[in-house]
C-alpha cells in the first residue's frame, strides 16, 4: 500500500508527466525514451495506481520500442541495444500480453557478453596484459552499459533484478551460473571498508570512493544473501552515510535498499519527503518513481520470494 506522501505528490506527478504516446521521459514535457518510461510504469504498478489506461498504454509503448533482437536501445535514436533491456524486460514482467517481449528479452540478456568474456579478449589479456594495480578479479563478470564493453555495478544489478523475477520457463539452466559469476563479481568489485562505486574498488593501488547510489542498486541485487560480510558491511556504510545524503535521487535509493533489508531509516525517509515538499528541485521521472517505490510497503518489481522478513519466511 503506498504511503501518502506517494499517493499525494508522486503518483499525481508521474501521471500528469506521462506523454501523449503513453512513455515518459525524464522530466515533464521532454521526449519518451524506454528507461524513464520503465520506471514510472513500475512505481505505478507497485502503488496499486487505479489509472489503468495510463498503465497499459505505458506497457505498449514499452513494448513498442523493442529492437527485432529482443533488445532495447538507451536511446530512441540508437538501433543497438544495451542496457536498458533489463529493465525494460522487468518493468513488463507480469503482463501477459507481454509475455513474449519479456522472453526475448530475457534470451538477448542470457546472450550478451561484454568485452572481458569474450574469447579475444581474454586471450590479449593472458599474454600481453601487465601486472594490474586493481586487485580485482578479471574472470568475473556481469554486465555492461553498452555492447562488448566492460562490466559495471549497475547494469549488472538490472540483468540480475530481470533474470531472478521472470518465470523459470523462459530463463535457460545455464542462467543460475551466470548469475553466480554476476554476484562473486560484484563481491570483487566492493571498495575497502564497505559500498561500491562504478566499478572499480582499487584505481593504481588507491581505494575507491564508494557511492550511494551504485551502493544501493548492488545491495538490491544480492538480496539472496543478507548474511554475508560484504553484504552488512555494506549496509552499515549505508546508514553511516546517510546523514550527508542531499540528493532527492540517491536519498530515494538509500531508503529502498534500506528498507528492503528491513533496516528503516526514519530520519532518511523524512528528508526525502522533505526534498519533494520543499518545491526546491526540479522534478525527475526516475527519481520520483525511485521514492515511489522506495516508500511503498511490498517490493514486487524485485524477486518477492526474496525479500520477506525472518517472521514472514516462518
Amino acid at each position: 500500500m503506498p504511503s501518502a506522501f506517494v499517493e499525494s505528490m508522486c503518483l499525481p506527478f508521474l501521471l500528469g508527466a506521462q506523454n501523449g504516446d503513453g512513455g515518459w521521459g525524464f522530466h515533464s514535457g521532454s521526449a519518451s525514451r524506454a528507461e524513464p518510461t520503465a520506471w514510472a510504469l513500475m512505481a505505478l504498478a507497485e502503488s496499486g495506481a487505479t489509472q489503468r489506461e495510463g498503465v497499459e498504454r505505458a506497457a505498449k509503448f514499452l513494448s513498442g520500442a523493442q529492437l527485432p533482437d529482443g533488445s532495447w536501445a538507451s536511446s530512441p535514436e540508437q538501433s543497438e541495444g544495451s542496457w536498458v533491456t533489463a529493465l525494460a524486460g522487468l518493468a513488463l514482467l507480469g503482463r501477459e500480453s507481454a509475455s513474449e517481449s519479456v522472453a526475448r528479452s530475457v534470451a538477448w540478456l542470457c546472450k550478451e557478453l561484454p568485452g572481458e568474456a569474450r574469447f579475444w579478449r581474454k586471450t590479449v589479456q593472458r599474454f600481453w596484459s601487465k601486472p594490474s594495480q586493481t586487485k580485482q578479479d578479471d574472470s568475473l563478470y556481469g554486465w555492461s552499459w553498452t555492447i562488448g564493453t566492460a562490466s559495471w555495478v549497475e547494469p549488472t544489478a538490472y540483468a540480475i533484478f530481470l533474470l531472478r523475477g521472470a518465470p523459470s520457463a523462459i530463463v535457460p539452466v545455464s542462467a543460475q551460473q551466470r548469475i553466480r559469476t554476476a554476484e562473486a563479481m560484484l563481491y570483487d568489485r566492493m571498495c575497502p571498508g564497505g559500498g561500491w562505486n562504478c566499478g572499480n574498488p582499487m584505481v593504481y593501488g588507491v581505494p575507491g570512493e564508494p557511492q550511494v547510489t551504485s551502493t544501493a542498486w548492488a545491495l538490491l541485487a544480492l538480496t539472496a544473501h543478507p548474511e554475508r560480510p560484504e553484504v552488512q558491511q555494506s549496509l552499515s556504510w549505508l546508514e553511516g552515510n546517510s546523514r550527508a545524503i542531499h540528493s532527492p535521487g540517491s536519498a530515494a535509493l538509500a531508503v529502498l535498499a534500506l528498507n528492503t533489508y528491513h533496516r528503516p531509516c526514519a530520519a532518511l525517509s523524512e528528508s526525502l519527503r522533505g526534498l519533494y515538499e520543499k518545491q526546491e528541485l526540479e522534478w525527475n521521472v526516475a527519481e520520483t518513481a525511485w521514492a515511489a517505490l522506495a516508500l511503498c510497503e511490498t517490493r514486487n518489481w524485485l524477486h518477492p520470494a526474496l525479500l520477506k522478513s525472518p517472521a514472514e519466511k516462518g
